[in-house]
């Protein structure tokens, strides 16, 4: 059961950044022209769940967020983390795991921790030979849920104390 827990914790820290997108992505619908999704633009099903497979990795030898995964389930994990960022991406995927916000309440997950989270997915982003553009608008859409996601009381002086 801690290991589902974890695992789930996990899922959270990882796509954390992509929960408030719906939100954002119905107000955008109505407002853009149509035309190809940012998940379409980035490679469809294919070339995302090779950027997951790449976030994996990269948080797994990352030391400031490795900690967190050492228990995960590396298979539901990667599901789950496709899934947020295909639907956050406007795929046509649905999300099934846990409200993200309510997931990191309890983590306390630093800025420090946040940031090194985003400099992975920015790099499997990369590795990926995903266009600047796109990478900028991954990276609004994990910075416009950083609020649901960081311990504003986690600060770098309380982490040394």
């Amino acid at each position: 059961m801690k290991k589902l827990l974890k695992s789930i914790a996990i899922v959270g820290l990882v796509c954390a950044s992509f929960t408030s997108v719906n939100v954002m992505a119905e107000k955008e619908a109505m407002a853009a022209p149509a035309g190809p999704t940012l998940y379409e633009r980035i490679g469809g099903e294919v070339v995302s769940r090779a950027i997951v497979e790449d976030i994996w990795t990269n948080h797994s030898n990352n030391p400031i967020v490795k900690g967190r995964f050492l228990y995960s389930d590396a298979v539901t994990v990667k599901e789950r983390v496709f899934e947020i960022f295909a639907m956050a991406t406007g795929g046509d995927v649905k999300y099934t795991g846990m409200d993200l916000a309510e997931r990191h309440s309890n983590m306390n997950i630093s800025e420090m921790e946040f940031n090194a989270a985003v400099d992975d997915i920015m790099a499997a982003l990369t590795k990926n030979n995903v266009a600047q553009q796109e990478q900028n608008e991954v990276l609004a859409i994990l910075w416009s849920v950083r609020p649901a996601i960081v311990n504003s009381f986690m600060t770098t002086d309380a982490l040394t104390k």
